[in-house]
């Protein structure tokens, strides 16, 4: 074959250090299109990228030439440096150290992209900590509990 095709689509959850409510309605639209542009600029497709007061959900495209954990660690350092400086938080904003990251099938994307983009009414009736729970059961990963949670 001549060229490379892809679409690979992934579905990224991160959250706020110790899960910290700090995500406010008054900035949040200038994060989600600061990481979309993080994205964009990388040279991958932004989706649909959403989130509630502890952490963000990400749908993309990944181009194959770079790493997600190169991208993942460029998104959360570059967004809290600029959450740092616009002075948006009263406390440091910082990520948790690590990312869930799950694969999406095209043809499913539209249901995920209405996951995404409900997040605020999700989480009227279930928690950060639950909504996770049940991805990572849903794509069957098995997981220590006393790490879905900061430590430190």
């Amino acid at each position: 074959m001549a060229n490379t095709y892809t679409r690979i689509y992934l579905h990224i959850v991160i959250r706020i250090k110790r899960g910290h409510p700090i995500i406010k309605a008054d900035f949040e639209e200038k994060l989600y299109a600061y990481i979309g542009g993080i994205i964009k600029n990388q040279g991958h497709l932004p989706v649909r990228i959403n989130g509630y007061r502890d952490h963000v959900h990400i749908l993309f495209a990944q181009r194959p030439t770079s790493t997600l954990s190169d991208l993942m660690r460029e998104v959360k350092s570059d967004s809290s440096r600029m959450v740092n400086e616009e002075g948006w938080t009263r406390r440091k904003f910082r990520w948790q150290t690590g990312f869930g990251a799950f694969s999406c099938d095209h043809h499913n994307l539209e249901r995920i992209i209405q996951y995404i983009k409900r997040q605020k009414e999700h989480h009227t009736r279930h928690s950060y900590i639950d909504e996770y729970r049940k991805i990572l059961r849903d794509y069957e990963v098995e997981y220590v509990e006393k790490y879905l949670e900061d430590q430190g």
